[in-house]
């Protein structure tokens, strides 16, 4: 019985790094799948994913207006006329994803019998869950963390953002494309306490 999957984890993580490894398994076991990721993800180039240790991998861009399900059955038609059926759906920074997407992936699971697995990150720089990371908490079958430590040994749990002066940033637009420049993986007792001495 096919499953959608969802693992989930702050940056730097190494969510891509997972996806990246199972498709190069599945490729070695000649298993038929696809790797695809939102075109909000611009930070690796429009149709690439990148693990930050230097693997990447071309993959299908997603576009908002995409219908997942209608793509995947006019590829799947494809691949039935030469006898194959797609059996791996894999999806990288699936935060993006709007909630109709994540239901229309569900539906792929459901109704074509695909296995779909999804790795982001499950909340922003305020601690706010995503869109597409909420709708995946309530419908994937399974959830996994992905887990990394904070600079003091903590588990990590926010993906705090920084300004180009090092300040920690508490406001601004959810979806701020960036790596390292932007972005550190904290646990929550190190923002908060960076957000208190802030406040100061």
């Amino acid at each position: 019985m096919s499953k959608l999957r969802f693992f989930y984890g702050t940056m730097a993580s190494a969510k891509s790094l997972k996806l990246l490894t199972t498709a190069y398994n599945f490729e070695e076991k000649g298993l038929r799948f696809i790797v695809m990721k939102p075109a909000q993800d611009t930070r690796d180039g429009e149709s690439v994913i990148s693990s930050r240790i230097g693997l990447q991998r071309d993959c299908i861009t997603i576009q908002e207006d995409i219908n997942i399900f209608k793509a995947i059955e006019e590829y799947n038609n494809v691949l039935k006329a030469n006898l194959d059926k797609l059996e791996w759906i894999l999806v990288d920074e699936c935060q993006f994803l709007t909630e109709e997407q994540v239901n229309q992936l569900a539906k792929i699971v459901d109704e074509m019998d695909i296995e779909v697995m999804c790795f982001g990150l499950r909340t922003d720089f305020q601690s706010h869950l995503f869109i597409g990371s909420k709708r995946l908490m309530e419908l994937a079958d399974e959830i996994e963390e992905v887990k990394s430590r904070c600079e003091c040994g903590r588990k990590t749990s926010i993906n705090a953002r920084f300004d180009e002066k090092g300040n920690l940033i508490l406001e601004g637009e959810q979806i701020l494309i960036g790596g390292n420049d932007k972005y550190k993986p904290l646990c929550r007792k190190c923002w908060n306490k960076l957000r208190k001495n802030k406040e100061k």
